[in-house]
């Protein structure tokens, strides 16, 4: 630290120019969040100074958390829940397989090795959470669409098990679990079905308006106990902003920790400080919003998938599948190879470690038809250098 300060005007300049080095939205093709509503912006500023962790203080942004929450749970078909506003689907998941790990617990079914059963594309986030909470996963192959096979799902179940994880919108490939489904195979064994829906839930309620064929995977599935949304992702809202969702109206409360002082109410999140600015640029977007505003900027980013798959064809791409989503998996030679040339020429797309041929291009607000057009050429040009280059690696063996 200085021993005298900067000028304002220095420190602006300072920060403007490192952040020059960001990439420019409109070369993201990687990325499931996008550039914030303006709206949740301005409210984001307004709330910079506020801290859910001190409801004391913050009286009026602690009943718009709840108005959010309340929102969410009406939304995913369960007024009568509970839940919290957290820091992302990591923070929820995490508190989620807690809750469940307990709940076998209290009802003396929890076994010196509790187990969950996942899918093996489930998000990396549940190997941290099985780390700290003491859980073992038990991994149940996807089928040929890259879906979690409710079949398999109940015949891996045992004593052991305490949850059984469902994703509503893998973040590799926008795959959707058939939840309906599971819940319907599982719902005897009694063990806690949780869903991730952090990608998927601020898309399949809106596509499903719109006449696509997707699963349904909210509360109105019987069996479903939990579930992760992510605001900050297809919700528009600035990061961080997460939630956990129950079915029960206790279910939030299994987890609860005292503060050390009198009058200050327990805490039901990992984080004890939390940034009043999430609740009120989530609640501000919600509203401003509404279902139709989701509705037509879903219809929107369907168009420009459906646009960017159609491009990709017509330069010979063939893709891993049929996009259920927004997010388009191309399979390609030398995947990992193209995407580091992109980068060099400014564009960032993803390859996944266990999907080795395969470029992910994801698609949200901020992807348009323009944005598609100059991104195909460029990625049909980097496909062309690398495998002339690995070809005249090969011939110089």
């Amino acid at each position: 630290m200085r021993a005298v300060g900067v000028p304002a005007s220095d420190v602006r300049r300072r920060i403007a120019e490192e952040m020059k080095d960001d990439v420019s939205w409109d070369r993201v093709l990687n990325s499931i969040c996008t550039e914030p509503h303006p709206l949740g912006v301005e409210m984001a500023a307004a709330a910079a100074h506020t801290n859910l962790g001190d409801v004391r203080i913050f009286r009026g942004t602690k009943r718009i958390e709840r108005k959010v929450v309340e929102l969410l749970l009406s939304f995913l078909g369960n007024a009568d829940g509970s839940g919290n506003l957290v820091s992302g689907g990591t923070e929820a998941n995490l508190i989620a397989m807690l809750v469940a790990r307990e709940s076998a617990r209290a009802r003396g079914r929890l076994t010196a090795r509790p187990e969950v059963v996942v899918s093996s594309t489930v998000h990396f986030s549940f190997d941290k959470i099985f780390a700290v909470l003491g859980l073992s996963a038990v991994v149940v192959p996807v089928d040929e669409a890259m879906r979690l096979p409710a079949d398999e799902v109940a015949r891996r179940i045992n004593d052991n098990t305490v949850a059984v994880v469902a994703t509503a919108g893998s973040s590799e490939f926008g795959v959707v679990d058939p939840v309906d489904e599971i819940g319907a195979r599982i719902r005897a064994h009694e063990v806690h079905l949780h869903v991730d829906a952090a990608t998927g839930g601020f898309i399949i309620p809106f596509a499903r308006d719109l006449g696509h064929d997707l699963p349904q995977f909210d509360f109105s599935v019987d069996g479903v106990d939990s579930i992760t949304i992510d605001p900050h992702k297809y919700g528009l809202v600035n990061v961080p902003a997460g939630a956990i969702l129950f079915r029960e109206g206790e279910g939030a409360e299994r987890f609860s920790f005292d503060s050390f002082f009198i009058g200050t109410p327990v805490h039901n999140t990992f984080l004890g400080t939390r940034p009043g600015s999430a609740a009120v640029a989530t609640y501000a977007v919600l509203e401003n919003l509404g279902r139709s505003g989701f509705t037509q900027i879903t219809r929107a980013n369907y168009e420009t998938t459906g646009y960017l798959t159609t491009r990709l064809k017509e330069k010979g791409f063939e893709l891993l599948m049929e996009p259920q989503l927004n997010i388009v998996a191309v399979k390609v030679a030398h995947a990992a190879l193209i995407s580091q040339r992109l980068e060099s020429w400014g564009w960032i797309v993803s390859t996944s470690r266990r999907f080795v041929e395969t470029i992910r291009l994801v698609v949200t607000r901020h992807v348009t038809r323009d944005v598609v057009d100059e991104f195909v050429p460029v990625l049909d040009l980097a496909r062309h250098e690398i495998e002339a280059e690995v070809a005249d690696g090969d011939r110089t063996k």
